[in-house]
Order: structure tokens, then sequence, then C-alpha cells
């Protein structure tokens, strides 16, 4: 069998030096990973950025045209019950729900978080 210390590297180098090199070598190894796992969020922060700005004009969008549709509503209700009737209907409606939403939505917080009574 033969012998692992006459070999030319281990004679060349000691063993501190070759586990020096595998620690250098293992960090690079991770740095590198490091690298390459920053690369890849980056690419997805900026594919991301894209869908956000997409989303973000869908909203407008939406925003135009419900604002377009209240004044349209407006316009064809206040010929046959008047402005102010009009008004309260196509205001009153979104907002009775707006709050009919609100109101759910805290109930069911509290059903999960339970009471601030509870929580005391």
């Amino acid at each position: 069998m033969k012998d692992i210390a006459s070999s030319g590297v281990v004679a060349d180098e000691g063993i501190a030096t070759l586990l020096s090199r595998v620690v250098c070598d293992a960090q690079d190894v991770v740095r590198s990973e490091i690298d390459l796992q920053k690369a890849k969020v980056g690419a997805k922060v900026g594919q991301a950025k894209s869908g956000v700005v997409l989303i973000v004009v869908a909203l407008l969008l939406a925003s135009l045209g419900s604002t377009a549709l209240v004044v349209g509503l407006l316009m064809i209700l206040t010929p046959l019950i008047g402005p102010v009737a009009a008004t309260a209907i196509v205001a009153g409606i979104p907002l009775a729900l707006a709050g009919l939403l609100g109101f759910l939505a805290t109930r069911h917080f509290k059903r999960i978080f339970g009471s601030a009574e509870t929580i005391a």
C-alpha cells in the first residue's frame, strides 16, 4: 500500500496549508452562491416591479371607469328623481355597502383574534 505522507502533494504542502485552501475554497463557493441568489432575487424584483406597475395602471383605469359610471348614473337619475335624490342614491348605496363590509370585517377579525377584553 502506498503511504499517503509520501505523495507529492502532501510532501510539497502541509496539512494546515491544504486545510486552509479548503476553507478558502469553501468560502469562495459560499460567496458565489450568495451572489447567485442575490442575482436571482434581483431578477425577480425587476419582474415584480413590472407587475406592480401593471396593477397600479389597472386600478387607475378601474377608478376612472367607476367614476364615469357614477357620473352616468347621476345623469340618468337626475331627470327622473331630481339631483338630490339621485346623489343620495348613487353615493348612499356604495357608502352603505362599505359600512356593511367594514362591520363584517371587524366581526371577522374579532372572531379570529378575540375582542380587546379577551386579549387584555
